[in-house]
């Protein structure tokens, strides 16, 4: 029974394995550089750059030639505890966890992304995109107060998108990509074998609460397939609308489940034995609408609003292959929506200079948030600038700096049959920053 609460416990991270990623929830929105310098406003209408093929299918009908981008964002997220306190349930005492505030959670990560486009006709166009739209990692220090609800959580997603694109007008495109990814996570925390062997009737040979800690580790991996869809519209010359939406991917992770440091009495436990595991992960639909306006001969001016379906995530059911009954915890994310605003000016041929606001909020509520995904409602500023050094070669950097609200965990162990059992009560109030650096490198034949 224990191990199949530790199992679940563990294994819930692979839903909500996220951390300080710069969008909310898990979502990676680094994927151009020329949309980062507008902290993605207009990314869904714009259609000027192969990169924002990811934003919108139809963008590659706009795209004359044969044109390619290599994209690189270096996001340095920060998230900290500035103070918590954590303590066992009352069956064990209710004694103080002691140890650290876990350090800096935030693990920098570098986010490629590639496209490349062919336009066929002045009719037909087909491209494809290969980019990593979800993930990133937290990590805390072993000591940390909270090691029994987290310690490492990663989750990598890798995505392939052939695309093709139809202009039955000149004022018109649609758009469709097929979405293939792979999705893998790892996850690990702290378990209080001692607190389970003084359960057991251990605590006469010295296996008490705090002593002999050891770590759960869980992996699994998966491929699914999804879907996008969009279209652009210019009512009229320098105006362009554009609306997109990506479908949900269900995956159904598999991997094993493994413990290490149980003392001897434990070891050998049914309950502390690897296990075969099985959980399902979705990455959420998203709706698009952006658009972009020319005014005069330099200025263009942007917005987008995207809403994405977090509130899938209403609860997490675990399966096992040894045949126990599976487990349900709670989780009730909600939708979230991202609004953007910016502006772009031609400075002179060749260079162009943008900056652009945002705000973003998170699917995580305050009951149920975890040190795993320590989310909260962030706002964007961004500024950039795109190059053109050679006829065919245009370079394109952009720096963000995203502020995030203060977040608040309030996990409560409420003993057997819970799904925080010996896992403690924690209670963190947590502040965080991201700050992204993006190049592009866009190539035109």
């Amino acid at each position: 029974m224990l191990h199949r609460r530790l199992g679940a416990a563990a294994l819930a991270a692979l839903l909500g394995v996220g951390s300080e990623a710069a969008a909310s929830g898990y979502a990676i929105r680094e994927q151009s550089a020329v949309g980062q310098g507008t902290s993605f406003a207009g990314a869904t209408a714009r259609a000027d750059d192969p990169s924002f093929l990811f934003f919108n299918p139809a963008a590659l009908a706009y795209l004359p030639g044969y044109q390619a981008a290599i994209v690189g964002s270096y996001i340095r997220p920060e998230s900290r505890v500035d103070d918590g306190v954590a303590t066992r349930n009352a069956l064990l005492g209710g004694s103080r966890i002691f140890g650290s505030d876990g350090g800096d959670a935030g693990v920098n990560a570098f986010v490629p992304a590639t496209y490349a486009t062919a336009q066929l006709s002045p009719e037909w166009a087909v491209g494809l995109a290969v980019t990593a739209p979800f993930g990133l990692v937290t990590k805390y220090d072993n000591d940390f107060i909270g090691r029994y609800h987290a310690l490492t959580s990663t989750l990598r997603t890798i995505n392939l998108a052939p695309t093709v694109s139809y202009r039955p007008l000149p004022w018109l495109s649609f758009g469709a990509s097929l979405q293939i990814q792979h999705a893998y996570a790892r996850i690990s925390q702290a378990v209080d074998f001692g607190s389970a062997g003084a359960l057991g009737g251990l605590a006469p040979f010295g296996v008490t609460p705090g002593r002999f800690d050891g770590r759960a580790t869980v992996r699994g991996d998966d491929i699914a397939v999804g879907w996008t869809v969009g279209a652009v519209w210019e009512p009229q010359d320098g105006t362009r609308v554009g609306v997109s939406f990506r479908s949900a991917l269900f995956h159904k992770l598999e991997g094993d489940g493994y413990f290490q440091g149980a003392p001897g009495p434990l070891a050998n436990s049914v309950n502390f034995r690897n296990t075969d595991v099985r959980a399902k992960l979705t990455t959420p639909e998203t709706a698009s609408f952006g658009a972009a306006q020319r005014v005069g001969e330099r200025w263009t001016l942007l917005g987008d609003v995207s809403w994405t379906n977090w509130s899938r995530f209403r609860e997490l059911r675990v399966d096992f292959d040894t045949g126990r009954a599976p487990s349900v915890s709670e989780q009730r994310w909600r939708d979230t929506w991202a609004v953007a605003v910016g502006a772009e000016y031609l400075v002179a041929d060749g260079l162009r200079v943008r900056a652009g606001v945002a705000y973003d909020n998170s699917p995580a509520r305050d009951v149920t948030r975890t040190p795993r995904i320590p989310d909260s409602d962030r706002y964007w500023l961004s500024v950039g600038a795109s190059y053109q050094v050679l006829r065919n070669v245009e370079l394109t950097a952009a720096y963000t700096h995203i502020f995030a609200d203060d977040a608040k965990v309030r996990l409560r162990d409420r003993g057997p049959g819970t799904e925080n059992f010996l896992r403690g009560n924690l209670d963190a109030n947590y502040s965080a920053s991201v700050d992204i650096v993006a190049v592009q490198a866009r190539l035109m034949f």
